[in-house]
């Protein structure tokens, strides 16, 4: 699908015109001042009338409403959690996902040479048991 392109009104980037035709945005996306919305999952009802509900809402309307949950039902208050995926940097850091992993295998091979001197134990038992058998 071939875009046709208009640049930015504040930063000079190319823009679809689309933006600008259907919603009236003279600026692109990196420009804009507007957070990302959230999901809000919230269980309503009890036993075979549970109903799981998804509200979108913006990130301050978020925040204020936990922090009346939070009031209402007598906990202290623990911020919202708010997960941003474009700037997580496990995901983009190739360097860090590859220490992970790493350390996974190392992990894994520290069990396997445990377990591999516990055969080793096990077999030395055996064997001075046969010892013992032939006296």
């Amino acid at each position: 699908m071939n875009l046709e392109m208009i640049p930015c009104t504040r930063c000079g980037n190319d823009m679809p015109k689309l933006r600008l035709d259907t919603y009236g945005y003279d600026f692109c996306v990196n420009c804009s001042d507007v957070k990302p919305k959230v999901g809000r999952i919230r269980v309503v009802g009890e036993g075979d009338y549970t109903v799981t509900e998804l509200d979108i809402l913006d990130q301050d309307t978020a925040r204020r409403l936990q922090e009346l949950e939070n009031t209402s039902r007598g906990v202290r208050n623990v911020p919202l959690e708010i997960l941003n995926y474009d700037e997580d940097e496990i995901t983009d850091d190739a360097k860090a996902l590859d220490a992970v992993i790493e350390k996974t295998l190392d992990d894994d091979l520290e069990i396997e040479e445990v377990e591999e001197d516990i055969e080793d134990l096990e077999d030395v038992d055996d064997l001075e048991l046969e010892d013992e058998d032939e006296d």
